[in-house]
């Protein structure tokens, strides 16, 4: 295999993985987006010091 084709072949690996955790996370994400939006987001700074 040619050092060419290793390192795509690592690109779409990792690329792949990062999807992954992404898929896998985006809930979680998604509730804390909403509770840092109800706490007043980034307005929040002067209340929350």
């Amino acid at each position: 295999m040619s050092g060419e084709r290793v390192l795509k072949a690592e690109a779409v690996l990792l690329g792949a993985l990062v999807v992954a955790v992404l898929v896998w996370e985006l809930p979680s994400l998604r509730r804390e987006a909403r509770i840092w939006r109800m706490a007043g987001g980034l307005r929040a700074g002067r209340r929350y010091p």
